[in-house]
């Protein structure tokens, strides 16, 4: 579930509360029974709008909430993509029920209100299992409430993970919108026991739900990293055109796909930074990169030569009203990334 402060995005996995799956069904204890240690918290400092997403979309989503005498009533809810949107405040335990094709499932949070006003994004500490897939990827199951995330930008001092191993994680909680969601902000990762691979195949149908082996003819995922006075931030930047080289039953096969230019795109349809003025990001790939290079448009005058950008190995200064577009080089091709930032 994620909700927008001012200055950050917050995401936080919901507690799972019973379920209709495939031929089995789990029928837990009434919603307002629970303790509120077994029960994930939102804390905000008044009314936000939040939005519930789903590993696959939602058809129908309802929700309820329960007061502390156990009462309950109806919350407005919309369904757009199969994500819902609704509004929450704190002194409420939500249940959020949703159906898809393979069956229903109910999910749980509580709001409380911060103390002094301010949601406290300094610190978040989950305790997960380590699961790993692919070639090695790593993959944290959150102990308490079942939730997967990914460990991005993991600290240089962290040590090396297996799985099986349960770690104490610790940041600043802010997540990003995704499922699995991915945790940039980490910045102290423990073995509190060691484990073994064995404990973690309890997760191998969760991990087959969610993970798919990347298509060899795509190129290289692009991610902008930067950080604000209350977030660490990674975002998606939009593919503009590349051209890819692959392997194929043996065989070597080329392939390129055209694209608008990256100042014929709108700019509600690119992902986009928020900062407060000139900020350092970070450029990653998932593919050693060989070379880059940087150029910004003035979001009011994008019909002008762009400008260069000074880049230095995947790091530049982004300012707010300029759209900007990187061009990647790699040993089998190269791909053009556009965002822009507000």
């Amino acid at each position: 579930m994620r909700y927008e402060t001012e200055g950050a995005v917050v995401n936080m996995g919901l507690l799972l509360h019973g379920y209709t799956w495939d031929g089995t069904a789990a029928d837990p204890v009434a919603p307002a029974e629970l303790d509120d240690d077994d029960v994930p918290d939102l804390e905000v400092s008044g009314a936000v709008e939040v939005r519930a997403s789903f590993s696959q979309p939602a058809t129908e989503v309802e929700v309820v909430r329960y007061a502390e005498d156990g009462s309950l009533e109806g919350v407005g809810c919309s369904l757009e993509d199969g994500t819902a949107t609704f509004g929450v405040e704190p002194g409420w335990r939500y249940y959020v029920g949703a159906w898809f094709e393979g069956g229903d499932a109910g999910y749980l949070f509580d709001v409380k209100a911060v103390e002094g006003g301010e949601a406290k994004m300094d610190e978040f500490v989950s305790t997960a299992m380590v699961v790993t897939f692919g070639d090695g990827e790593v993959l944290f199951v959150d102990q308490e409430t079942g939730t997967p995330y990914y460990p991005t930008n993991l600290p240089s001092d962290a040590p090396e993970l297996a799985a099986g191993n349960i770690v104490r994680v610790t940041g600043n909680g802010i997540m990003l919108e995704s499922y699995p969601a991915q945790y940039p902000g980490i910045t102290d990762v423990e073995v509190i026991e060691e484990g073994t691979p064995a404990d973690a195949e309890k997760y191998d149908e969760l991990v087959a739900q969610i993970w798919q082996p990347k298509d060899p003819s795509e190129p290289p995922y692009a991610s902008v990293e930067y950080t604000t006075e209350l977030a660490a931030v990674s975002l998606m930047p939009t593919t503009c055109g590349y051209t890819w080289t692959y392997e194929e039953n043996g065989e070597e096969q080329t392939v390129t796909v055209d694209a608008p230019h990256p100042t014929q795109l709108e700019a509600a349809d690119l992902p986009d930074a928020r900062v407060d003025g000139p900020t350092e990001v970070t450029v990653s790939f998932d593919v050693k990169m060989t070379g880059l290079v940087v150029s910004r448009w003035s979001e009011g005058a994008l019909d002008v030569e762009g400008e260069p950008v000074e880049v230095e190995g995947g790091t530049f200064i982004v300012e707010p009203g300029y759209r900007y577009a990187f061009f990647a080089t790699f040993d089998a091709g190269h791909a053009t990334y556009a965002f822009t930032v507000r």
